[in-house]
């Protein structure tokens, strides 16, 4: 494998320099890294075939996009053997692929927002908290540049669902959603830096990044709305047409053994799907609600879910009204 490359498409920050050090070192081969900003962007690289990886990681809802495309590869676990140490209902059952037979977990979390406690003395718990201090702070807020958690925090500060794609129910969200930008900041996948500089002070982001931030010192504290949210998940698949694909799956076998992705879960701070991993972490880290929310917020969050195309297209649109 000495002349070998591996290409990985994947997000800023979402791999800790050490699996990429010891994956080359001990398999003799360069990785390249191939960054996109956000899922919407992955999806169009690949839809494009623009540039083709071997290795990608794409969140739940473009697995099925990508794998209804037939963009990305059926995995051999003949050559997985480490795919025995996650948990069971991440083995099989998973809503956007009930095989793994496309794609294997990476990680997991929520969307929430958070915000800096030395520069916001409330405690907001929901969002419509969220959407009262960004309208306080005005230009100093940051919500995702991506549609599916941002149109769903507005859906759901209304009761609805977080799938919702009906006329009735995108409306208001519409408003909403018109009456808050304004406010923004920026529409931004990678907001921390914002968070660290003080530029923003609330962020509509991810658990892991808020962990990550509060790790560095950063005083930071993570919201799960109190009317809910979403829960989310990303996965490692293997492109249909990769240069490499016995490579990939050696990557793939090598990020699911438990001290990698113990590893990989210290350094994203996002939960592990990794049981054997888990052990290894810390127990701040396996005892941190936010990370591993209790049961009674489990039961609030809801995963993105198929839309028929009519809602698909219902909310495309809404998403230009807003972003452009």
């Amino acid at each position: 494998m000495t002349d070998q490359q591996l290409t990985l498409l994947t997000w800023p920050d979402y791999i800790s320099p050490k699996t990429i050090e010891q994956f080359e070192s001990e398999f003799g081969v360069r990785v390249v890294l191939d960054i996109v900003p956000s899922a919407v962007e992955l999806i169009v690289r690949m839809k494009s075939g623009e540039s083709t990886p071997d290795v990608l990681v794409p969140p739940d809802y473009a697995v099925r996009e990508l794998g209804a495309d037939n963009l990305l590869a059926a995995l051999d676990h003949a050559k997985l053997s480490n795919f025995e140490h996650l948990e069971k209902r991440f083995q099989a059952g998973r809503a956007h692929d009930a095989e793994s037979r496309i794609s294997i977990i990476k990680d997991w979390g929520t969307t929430g927002f958070m915000y800096r406690t030395d520069m916001i003395y409330e405690e907001p718990k929901s969002w419509a908290d969220f959407w009262r201090l960004t309208e306080k702070f005005s230009g100093r807020a940051t919500v995702l540049d991506s549609p599916g958690e941002v149109i769903g925090a507005a859906l759901k500060m209304r009761g609805r669902s977080y799938n919702a794609s009906g006329e009735e129910e995108l409306s208001p969200a519409r408003g909403d959603l018109l009456d808050l930008k304004p406010h923004i900041l920026a529409f931004e996948t990678n907001y921390k830096p914002l968070l660290i500089s003080g530029e923003a002070c609330i962020a509509l982001g991810w658990n892991g990044d808020a962990a990550a931030l509060t790790a560095q010192g950063v005083p930071i504290k993570y919201v799960v709305p109190s009317e809910g949210s979403q829960i989310w998940e990303d996965d490692w698949a293997i492109a249909t047409d990769a240069a490499n694909p016995e490579l990939a799956h050696t990557f793939l076998n090598f990020v699911l053994r438990p001290e990698v992705a113990a590893q990989e879960a210290r350094y994203t701070r996002y939960a592990t799907g990794n049981r054997t991993a888990l052990v290894l972490l810390d127990d701040d880290m396996r005892k941190d609600q936010s990370t591993y929310p209790p049961e009674e917020l489990l039961a609030k969050l809801e995963s993105g879910m198929p839309i028929d195309e009519e809602g698909r297209k219902r909310r495309e649109e809404l998403w230009k009204d807003v972003r452009g």
